[in-house]
């Protein structure tokens, strides 16, 4: 037991001393689990080791620096009458909200700064959340004064987002989504968007997305008029500043019919097909699988 413990403690030392002279402004610390620190002293020489420690140092302080822009504004018009006193992001799944099991997966995995881009009943986000500080995060709020769209409502926050950043429907949940990996994806790619897919048994309620072999989106397809499978938007997504270029001020715009189609279509828009649980809260029969998942343990 006490090898174990002088491990992480010797492995949260050297990151510090690797951040204070690499990287001045910051002090951090990292964990590894003992079987990953075991197979990095099995298989990587030392001096490679030290490489490894210090690439999973900077991707740790890309994330802890990053924003997160949530959309919250709409309406819900598809869970009426469940959502004429509240917004759906805050609809109770077990004992907490929609919205604070999303940001709660976002902050186990590095993630701290949120932007809650808020318009229907605002209100009661404001009221529940306050400045995220007893959730351990930060929390800013972007007002739409009128309904937006999704694309008007990053474009609306502009001023609060600065570098790369992520943006999440705000009535979505999920399990299993690598964060690390979706922002490396996105950075070897080199577009301006990254779009997260997911993979569905029935997409008759989505629009039908098409990948090249490369990872870029070639093309958006109608809903299938009979049950089919295949990939769909999953709401969530990485963007470079580049992306307020393409929307435009002051009136209304969609990411799905209006953005990500112009985007394809110059091949800056790549896909990150993500393989796990999944739900986008839509349709009532939606809220009712997600409270029965969370109870039986499939949500985490």
């Amino acid at each position: 037991m006490n090898r174990v413990k002088h491990r992480y403690k010797r492995i949260k030392v050297i990151c510090r001393e690797l951040h204070k002279n690499y990287m001045k402004k910051h002090r951090t610390s990292i964990e590894f689990p003992l079987d990953l620190w075991n197979a990095l002293k099995s298989h990587v020489p030392p001096r490679r080791r030290s490489a490894f420690i210090i690439e999973a140092v900077k991707e740790k302080l890309i994330r802890e620096s990053m924003k997160c822009l949530v959309l919250c504004g709409g309406p819900g018009i598809g869970m009426r009458p469940l959502t004429i006193s509240i917004p759906k992001p805050m609809m109770p799944v077990g004992y907490k909200p929609i919205l604070e099991h999303l940001i709660l997966k976002f902050k186990k995995q590095g993630i701290y700064n949120f932007i809650l881009a808020i318009g229907y009943l605002g209100e009661h986000l404001i009221k529940y959340f306050g400045d995220g500080s007893a959730l351990g995060v930060n929390i800013e709020y972007s007002l739409e004064k009128s309904a937006l769209g999704t694309a008007g409502a990053i474009k609306n926050a502009e001023k609060k987002l600065n570098g790369t950043f992520l943006a999440v429907n705000g009535d979505i949940l999920f399990n299993d989504l690598d964060l690390s990996s979706l922002l490396r994806y996105h950075m070897k790619k080199g577009g301006i968007a990254t779009i997260v897919l997911a993979k569905v048994k029935d997409a008759s309620r989505f629009g039908l997305v098409s990948v090249d072999e490369d990872g870029r989106v070639i093309a958006f397809r109608e809903k299938p008029r009979q049950p089919a499978s295949g990939l769909v938007n999953a709401g969530i997504y990485v963007f470079e500043q580049g992306i307020f270029n393409y929307i435009p001020s002051g009136r209304p715009s969609s990411l799905e019919e209006d953005i990500f189609p112009a985007l394809a279509d110059r091949g800056k828009l790549y896909a990150y097909i993500h393989d796990g649980y999944w739900v986008d809260v839509g349709a009532p029969e939606d809220y009712e699988r997600v409270c029965k998942d969370f109870f039986e343990g499939v949500l985490d």
